[in-house]
């Protein structure tokens, strides 16, 4: 047959990239073997699976061919990738097992002619990863110059698993040895190897050990539990419980059991896999012998002390230990018996028995010795157990000997002793006292007894005795005798005192030094009573106790009289009137005691009957009256009487029938029945001058205040507290009060007083209650007092008068001058005198006996000095008016009626001058006023009176003299007012005439924007919940506990610099103690504009500091508990540096106490103002009681204070205040809660600044343009503030008309009245350091003049 040679083919061959070169050379091969199959060489791997470990390295796989290998031969012998990972051989990345062989002609095996096999070659990659058995398999592919053979085209290579990196598991130690009292044992299990980088698992596992010694269960708590390994985790702790036999130790010796490892994942066990642990007894259960206590006392007189020794352990084996003394101060035999170190002093334990008696014997003699010691010891101790016994840690312990019965010691035998009073004269009663000594009476010792008065006097009721006795060796007693004399009186039973002094020697103590001796009299009272109880009943019903029924109640607010038998008014006068003769009772002597309680409860509960021991400086409570003052409606009245014969001698007393105060009836009852409290008061100063008749040139207050039933007035100068003293008749309130309504006509110390020598009141004099002013029956000092109240109005008037030196030296007082406010052209000095109000009743059950409610104010008497400043270039007239003018305010006042005056000048800029009313004129003809006048769009009901005062004879810009004056009175002037002034023209060459000949023109307007109030009270009282607001410069004080006052201190003027330290603090003269809290919520700082006061009233709309106002200059929010973050830091660029108390760590003393809190703030940022400006400050503080102190003191604030320095954000903020009060006067958010039925309270008080320590320079520069130095320090530093002159020049005529074109197109929105004001608030309230003055419309040009 023959052979056919095919044809030649083509291969069709993948291409790509990397098979280009491997082409280009098998390109010829290829081709040939494909042309020619005569013998087929064939390629294989003859083994299917080769299994290494992953250190081999090199692993070198066999390829075989077969068939005809007289040609060469090449084949691809590449990786696949299977549960093990390759990678490519020119980088080496982690975690890879093998380098990968890719398909490409570099895997490429070539047969050269005649060769059958060849190698493939594989790097195996030795890693330190745990990894359990992987595979990959190895191709052949792509054969030139042969074939594949089935078996096998592909081998697989099996990595075993690399045991070396395997984690191995391990106990820590191999043995563990603990104590069978340790509770348990702890043991560690290593986890090492290569590989931590996962988790791990191994089984722990208790056993017995063998032979078996320890018993779970019994010995220790049996264990089985894994432990896992977090990766990277090497070693697990764990813990063994060892049982300790507590109940019944029992001495068992080592005994052990074993822990095993078991089940490890992720890892082998290693070595050691078994630890065991051996648990020893030996120490904790080996019988152990101590003593109980460190310290043994006993008495030498009990012959022995019994100390405790006890056995713990294994008891159950018979024990012995030898108890043993050694002496210390206490000697052997003289002292105690010996129990010597030897088996004599052997104590024994039976087996069970756990505590013995290791008894020492004592020596007693009769010696007086001060306290010994020895000490016992333990030692040898004994036991039938195998492992012995122990000594304890209090293997010691020392024993006092003490020896108080032989101390020795000198008495009285008893402490009291009564004798009879001898019953005639010259007799005497002898009294024997023992004086005993105990205990040792070996050595001398010496004391002297003396007698001291008590009620009995010596020489009177018995002789004096004062003498020294000797206790010689076994002298045990001596009798002192005292002889009681006859005094011829019959009284009580009278006392005196025996004494005894120290031993001189110093030996014996002395012990029941005092003895009481009483003299007994037999008849010491006098045997007179009253036939019948007294009755209690109405000052008013005295005339009538006869016919006054039993059931009648007296009245409130009048005082009670106690009416005896011996008493003409007694209803049974007739016939208890006789025996009162008989028995000789003088009822004009008789002792009277009164006895209160306060009113019964609601559920008719009654309290019990205290006695009235508090007189006051007015009254007293040992009268046959009882003043109104101790009592309230429903209290319950009761009188003890005396009766007293015509000799003096007292007899028994008699309490009358308890009588209850009325309470529907009274004088001057309450508006609410049933309730006391603080009413509102007026108080008034003011200056008599030189005309007064009776106190010219003094300064007269006037305090008046409604009267309720059972109330005491009390008005002074200085703080008022501890009642209990200041009413007393004692002299300390003279010294503290000199100016109040507590001291007496003869006490006063100034020229007059509230009380004077009169005992009756003028107003009442006619129509009076009946023995209202009976001075038989209630006292004249008691009148003196009542004559300032007008029962009939139920109203107290108290009225002195004082000279101002007084005012300041004796009634606190103090004078300040406010500086010149600028913008008013005055100067204030104020004089302030402090009053403090207190409405006081009786209480019987009060801290004192007094409760009482207190106001405090104060008083204030300004004087006005005009300073007559003129303004440097006055308020312009409209620049597009046809005439102009200036005009220049002069001063402003208030007079004595109330009513505010202005002075003015003008100057006419045109030929004429302005006339105050013209007859003719165009101005006539057209049906225009021709008469000057003022208005006041801010107050339309109130009319001025306008005068031309003088003019200058010229009609060349003359210079003119106004004033004008408000026909009414009105509190405050605040506002804006318009001066509309007739100009009157003349011809050039006209000679000036009276009356002027001239044209009238056109009013010209000015507008003065003026601030200007009447002085009154800044906060009400009811506002401030009787607290009081100080301003300090000392910290020390700030931080005192107040118990030295404020008052010298809390009016200081603030120097630049200075920190002030601001306090509110319930009022301490209340007495409250710890029961109220005060928490301050925020503060605020501000100035009024114009000489504006910021007063709180909220029923006029006036919130002080609180909210913005037309009337506020400058106002920040310097502190807010609730929400800091809407505080005003700073002051143009100078911080206030304001703090909280509770914030300054140091000021902690302070928050702690009760009633009180603070804050402080720098004073440097206020003076960037001009002098004359006032600054006030203004808190917001909560007070709450204890049992509502929980309920969150300080609640959050919802309202937000813009305090930036913007123009823009000031502007925005200020209108939308002002636009929201003038719609609708709308109380601001954070004054609604303020009173106290909300607990909170607000108070202002005006700060003084001292500007005396600040830099003056240039001062001739500033007056000469007409400023003060603080306000040409301002100009400097206010950038964008428009001022108005007269002669515009330059920057400031252009910067004025950018001004007047914006403020026209507003005005052109608003009306005119709400676009002058915004318009105004934009140019003063564009920077924080403006100061404002007097503010001037000019029709549509805003502008703002200053001095």
């Amino acid at each position: 047959m023959a052979w056919l040679t095919p044809p030649c083919i083509e291969l069709s061959i993948r291409y790509t990239p990397g098979w280009v070169a491997l082409w280009d050379e098998l390109r010829p091969l290829a081709c040939g073997a494909a042309c020619d199959t005569r013998g087929k060489s064939t390629v294989f791997f003859p083994e299917q699976t080769h299994s290494v470990q992953e250190d081999v390295g090199e692993l070198f796989i066999p390829v075989h061919r077969s068939g005809d290998i007289s040609q060469e031969l090449m084949v691809v012998c590449y990786t696949q990738q299977g549960s093990a990972s390759g990678t490519i051989p020119t980088t080496v990345l982690s975690y890879s097992d093998y380098i990968s062989r890719p398909e490409e002609h570099g895997s490429i095996l070539r047969f050269d002619k005649g060769e059958r096999e060849k190698q493939c070659r594989v790097m195996i990659i030795d890693d330190s990863l745990y990894e359990g058995d992987e595979s990959f398999n190895v191709t052949l592919s792509l054969p030139v110059g042969g074939r594949l053979g089935k078996h096998y085209p592909t081998a697989r290579v099996n990595i075993l698993e690399d045991m070396d990196d395997a984690p191995v598991f391990y106990f820590g130690e191999s043995k563990y040895h603990v104590d069978e009292s340790d509770g348990y044992v702890e043991v560690k299990v290593w986890r090492t190897g290569t590989d931590l980088s996962k988790s791990g698992t191994v089984t722990v596992r208790s056993r017995k050990a063998e032979p078996v010694s320890a018993e779970a269960g019994v010995d220790y708590v049996g264990i089985s539990r894994n432990l896992d390994y977090a990766p990277g985790v090497s070693m697990q702790t764990f813990r063994v419980s060892i049982l300790d036999d507590l109940g019944q130790p029992e001495l068992e010796g080592t005994e052990s059991f074993e822990l095993v490892l078991r089940m490890p994942v992720h890892g082998i066990l290693g070595e050691p896999g078994k630890a065991t642990v051996f648990i020893n007894d030996s120490v904790s259960d080996l019988p152990k012998v101590q003593f109980r206590e460190p310290v043994y006392t006993g008495e030498e007189s009990d012959g022995q002390i019994s100390v405790t020794v006890y056995r713990s352990g294994d008891i159950t084996h018979r024990s012995t230990v030898r108890c043993y003394t050694r002496q210390g101060s206490a000697q052997v035999a003289s002292d105690f018996d010996e129990r010597p170190n030897t088996d004599s002093s052997i104590i024994t334990f039976l087996p069970g028995e756990v505590e013995k008696l290791c008894v020492l014997s004592l020596v007693d003699d009769t010696m007086y010795e001060e306290g010994e010691e020895l000490r016992l010891v333990l030692g040898n101790p004994k036991s039938n157990s195998q492992f012995g016994a122990s000594v304890g840690v209090l293997k010691e312990t020392l024993v006092k000997i003490k020896d108080t019965a032989d101390k020795p010691i000198i008495r009285f035998l008893e402490t009291k002793f009564s004798v009879s009073e001898p019953k005639e004269a010259g007799a005497v009663a002898t009294v024997r006292i023992p004086v005993v000594r105990e205990g040792d009476t070996s050595k001398v010792s010496v004391v002297r007894v003396h007698t001291k008065d008590g009620s009995a006097v010596s020489g009177e009721d018995y002789f004096p005795v004062s003498q020294d006795i000797e206790f010689r060796q076994g002298d045990k007693e001596h009798v002192v005798e005292v002889e009681v004399l006859f005094d011829g009186i019959r009284e009580m039973r009278e006392a005196f005192t025996l004494h005894l002094k120290p031993d001189e020697n110093m030996v014996a103590e002395t012990q029941v030094t005092k003895v009481i001796v009483y003299i007994e009299e037999t008849n010491s009272m006098a045997d007179v009573t009253f036939p019948s109880l007294p009755h209690v009943v109405s000052l008013l019903h005295y005339d009538h106790v006869a016919r006054t029924p039993d059931n009648l109640r007296p009245p409130a607010g009048y005082p009670v009289i106690c009416v005896t038998a011996c008493n003409t008014k007694y209803p049974d006068y007739d016939k208890t009137g006789s025996i009162c003769v008989s028995e000789h009772i003088n009822n004009t002597l008789t002792r009277y005691r009164w006895l209160i309680s306060a009113p019964a409860g609601p559920d008719g509960v009654t309290s019990p009957m205290r006695e009235v021991d508090f007189d006051t400086f007015f009254t007293s409570s040992k009268r046959i009256t009882l003043d109104s003052v101790y009592f309230q409606a429903g209290s319950r009245v009761q009188c003890a009487a005396r009766a007293v014969n015509s000799n003096g001698d007292e007899g028994l007393e008699l309490s009358s029938p308890i009588a209850a105060v009325s309470q529907e009836e009274g004088m001057c009852q309450p508006r609410k029945m049933g309730t006391v409290g603080a009413e509102p008061f007026s108080a008034k100063l003011r200056y008599t001058g030189t005309d007064d008749p009776q106190h010219p040139n003094l300064i007269k207050v006037t305090v008046t205040m409604p009267h309720i039933d059972g109330m005491l007035p009390v008005i002074s100068t200085r703080p008022l507290m501890n009642f209990d003293l200041t009413l007393s008749p004692d002299g300390t309130r003279v010294g503290n009060h000199r100016c109040s309504n507590l001291l007496d006509h003869s006490e006063v110390t100034t020229g007059h007083g509230f009380i004077t020598a009169s005992t009756g009141s003028p107003e009442s004099m006619g129509d009076m209650a009946p023995y209202q002013f009976s001075g038989a029956l209630r006292g004249n000092g008691t009148l003196r007092f009542y004559r300032n109240l007008n029962l009939e109005a139920c109203l107290w008037e108290f009225t002195s008068y004082y000279h101002m030196s007084e005012l300041l030296t004796d009634c606190g007082g103090t004078i300040g001058t406010d500086g010149q406010v600028l913008n008013l052209v005055q100067s204030y000095v104020t004089l302030r005198v402090p009053l403090y109000v207190s409405y006081v009743f009786h209480s019987p059950v009060g801290t004192g006996g007094w409760q009482h409610f207190d106001l405090q104010s104060e008083l204030r008497l300004t004087f006005v000095y005009d300073t007559a400043i003129l303004w440097k270039d006055g308020i312009g007239s409209p620049p597009q008016a046809d005439l102009q003018g200036a005009l220049y305010p002069t001063s402003m006042r208030i007079n004595e009626q109330g009513r505010l005056v202005v002075n003015f000048r003008t100057k006419a800029r045109f030929r004429g001058l302005f006339v105050e009313s013209h007859s003719g004129g165009r101005i006539k003809r057209a049906g225009t006023s021709t008469s000057s006048m003022v208005m006041s769009v801010d107050h339309p009901g109130l009319t001025f009176n306008l005068t031309l005062v003088r003019s200058e004879p010229t009609y060349n810009q003359p210079v003119q003299q106004w004033t004008f004056t408000s026909d009414f009175a009105v509190r405050d002037y605040s506002g804006t007012f318009t001066v509309k002034l007739i100009p009157c023209t003349t011809a050039q060459n006209m000679e000036y005439t009276v009356p002027p000949v001239c044209s009238p023109r056109e009013p010209v307007t000015f507008d003065l924007d003026i601030r200007f109030q009447q002085v009154s009270d800044p906060v009400a009282v009811e506002f401030s919940l009787n607290t009081q607001l100080f301003l300090l410069s000392k910290r020390s004080l700030w931080l005192s506990d107040g118990s030295t006052g404020f008052g010298q201190e809390s009016d200081v003027a603030f120097s630049e610099g200075d920190t002030i330290y601001g306090r509110v603090m319930v009022d301490p003269v209340q007495n409250l103690g710890d029961s109220f809290f005060c928490s301050i919520e925020k503060v605020f700082l501000c100035t009024g504009a114009d000489g504006y006061v910021p007063k709180y009233n909220p029923t006029k709309f006036e919130f002080g500091c609180l909210a913005d106002s037309p009337s506020l200059l400058y106002r920040f929010k310097i502190l807010d508990k609730a929400q800091p973050e809407t505080q005003a830091r700073v002051f143009g660029d100078v911080s206030f540096n304001a703090a909280l108390a509770v914030d300054d760590p140091s000021a902690m003393s302070l928050v702690r106490q009760p009633g009180s809190d603070g804050f402080r703030l720098d004073s440097t940022a206020m003076f960037q103002v001009a002098a004359g400006r006032e600054w006030f400050i203004h808190t917001i503080y909560t007070v709450r009681s204890k049992e509502s102190a929980n309920r969150g003191i300080g609640k959050r604030s919802l309202e937000y204070h813009s305090m930036v320095s913007s123009s823009s954000d000031l502007t925005s903020s200020v209108k939308g205040h002002r636009s929201r009060r003038s719609a609708g006067d709308e109380v601001p958010e954070v004054a609604e809660d303020i009173g106290a039925d909300d607990n909170r309270g607000t108070n202002i008080m005006h700060m003084a600044l001292d500007r005396t320590k600040r830099r003056a320079a240039g001062l001739s520069e500033m007056f000469a343009n007409g400023l003060e130095p603080s306000e040409l320090n301002a100009e400097e530093e206010e950038e964008g503030l428009v001022t108005v002159v007269g002669a515009l020049v330059g920057v400031l005529l252009t910067a004025l008309v950018v001004v007047c074109v914006v403020l026209v197109l507003r005005s052109r929105q608003k009306d005119v009245k709400e676009g002058w004001r915004e318009g105004v608030q934009e140019v003063v309230k564009g920077s924080v350091s403006t100061e404002p003055m007097l503010v001037v419309r000019m029709q549509d040009c805003h502008n703002s003049s200053e001095v």
